[in-house]
């Protein structure tokens, strides 16, 4: 069995007799919809990127597809750190390259109502699940005064087809470029996201610097075609959102004991959402709450 991701599905790698592998996935009667959804944006990637081949599907919830193998790239990013650079590069070209594609509909694309929902469930998920502290009425009026702001600003950012979860864990070095995985989340939403993902989550939040950052936004921007500076000022706003609705995603994991590993991961995000509050009246008021209870976790 391989580590999945906070979901339901299941992934094993089976071994042929010739030493080559292929990967099964199994998919709970609960997630038929997300196996359609794969399956119809996997149709519209590989025109353009590397995705895995379909082997065999049952159309009973059983897939076999192909195997990227045993390190992606978050292992490469780790294992030669000067190389980072480059395939962050590759990555970036595939995030704009999915940029570059019409959104085919299979999910609803983003919108402030979404966003919202994510924050909210992120304070649900970080205050009373995980820390068995809810928010006092007044912080918590704090707090969603706060998101409501944050969700209908990013609502507004210029958009793009954005892959949702691009972040190493789902990408796999392949001769000079990235192969993708998990890309049934596909929609539209800020052209900022998927480099949020990639930039600053999970295996690249502890050595990414801000001048990184900058080199790779203005890579996404040349190759799409936008304003290098627009860009990195709506950068920080969606990844804040993001920032914090990935605490509450590792959060709620590891408080019904789905996702240790992702326990390791929630200080440093933590710690990311404090960096990225800005000036905006409704993020300096909920710096105090973050301060007050959050700020020592870090």
């Amino acid at each position: 069995m391989l580590p999945g991701d906070v979901g339901r599905r299941r992934y094993l790698r089976l071994v042929l007799e010739d030493g080559s592998s292929v990967i099964g996935v199994v998919y709970p009667a609960e997630e038929t919809d997300s196996r359609r959804r794969w399956n119809s944006a996997r149709a519209l990637l590989r025109e353009r990127l590397e995705v895995p081949l379909l082997i065999a599907d049952d159309q009973t919830g059983n897939q076999i597809i192909e195997d990227f193998g045993r390190h992606d790239l978050a292992a490469r990013l780790a294992d030669r750190t000067d190389e980072r650079p480059l395939w962050l590069g590759h990555a970036v070209d595939s995030a704009a390259a999915i940029a570059g594609l019409p959104d085919p509909g299979i999910n609803p694309p983003f919108d402030a109502a979404t966003f919202r929902r994510e924050l909210d469930l992120a304070r649900e998920a970080v205050f009373d699940i995980w820390l068995r502290a809810p928010l006092r009425a007044e912080d918590r009026e704090t707090h969603d005064r706060w998101a409501d702001s944050l969700a209908r600003e990013i609502e507004t950012h210029p958009r793009v087809l954005c892959h949702r979860d691009f972040h190493a864990n789902n990408l796999f070095p392949s001769d000079g470029r990235v192969a993708l995985i998990d890309f049934q989340d596909l929609r539209s939403g800020p052209d900022s996201y998927d480099l949020a993902s990639l930039l600053w989550e999970r295996s690249t939040l502890d050595w990414m610097t801000p001048a990184e950052s900058r080199r790779q936004a203005s890579r996404f921007a040349h190759a799409t075609g936008v304003d290098v500076a627009g860009l990195e000022e709506r950068l920080p706003r969606v990844l804040l959102q993001r920032a914090w609705k990935v605490c509450g995603t590792f959060a709620r994991a590891v408080a019904q004991g789905r996702g240790e590993t992702y326990r390791r991961y929630l200080p440093g995000e933590i710690a990311l959402v404090g960096r990225l509050l800005g000036p905006s009246p409704e993020d300096q008021a909920f710096r105090a709450v973050y301060e007050a209870r959050l700020a020592p976790l870090c």
